[in-house]
């Protein structure tokens, strides 16, 4: 079993079997969420978010027993961690970006938890714009995907796509038209997904 699904697997068995599971919504999103739809990726850390706020706190005590006995002492950036003194954190960029966030490494593996609660206008439309991974649109479309004996949401590859093609991570792309064409995609979410800037390149590849 790899890293990340020791720590996906700890994460499911303590959702799973605690009484949260019937009010914390959740998603997995990101790389992890693409390998276990068949993408061939090396994840670099666990990513969820959760719907609502308060799931960050959730999840804050879901996984208590990985957080820091003292504070971190490293800024809010890519190295913080959760500690018992401060389990999470709300960042807001220049921008108006605002999100909520938790992160704890399970058996050697980095979990992220994460609620955006202002997008500062990220493009997210199901007519053109294209829909965006951390929006509001994933809530309706997810996909089911087993870890174990475990059934979890993900964002399907259709979305993440765009998400991709935005970002330009080429490495990524590539993997999951890859796997779209192996696999199959859903031609009706496809066209909803991409902005009508990005679904030319995607038929094109697909030809």
């Amino acid at each position: 079993m790899n890293s990340w699904e020791k720590a996906l697997s700890k994460v499911c068995e303590l959702y799973f079997s605690s009484k949260m599971n019937s009010n914390l919504e959740w998603i997995l999103v990101g790389s992890v969420g693409s390998v276990l739809q068949g993408c061939e990726m090396t994840p670099g850390d666990v990513d969820i978010y959760t719907k609502n706020k308060e799931g960050i706190e959730q999840f804050a005590e879901l996984l208590k027993e990985f957080s820091l006995l003292d504070k971190c002492e490293f800024p809010h950036g890519d190295n913080w961690l959760s500690s018992l003194e401060e389990p999470t954190f709300t960042q807001t960029f220049s921008s108006g970006f605002t999100w909520t966030k938790g992160s704890w490494i399970i058996d050697d593996f980095k979990v992220e938890v994460v609620h955006i609660s202002n997008s500062a206008g990220i493009p997210d439309s199901m007519d053109g714009d294209g829909i965006w991974e951390g929006g509001q649109y994933i809530w309706n479309h997810y996909k089911n995907v087993k870890i174990g004996r475990d059934t979890i949401l993900t964002v399907p590859l259709e979305i993440q796509l765009e998400s991709n093609l935005r970002r330009k991570r080429s490495d990524r792309i590539q993997a999951i038209i890859a796997t779209l064409q192996k696999y199959g995609y859903n031609k009706e979410l496809i066209e909803k997904a991409l902005s009508k800037e990005h679904l030319p390149y995607f038929y094109s590849q697909m030809n």
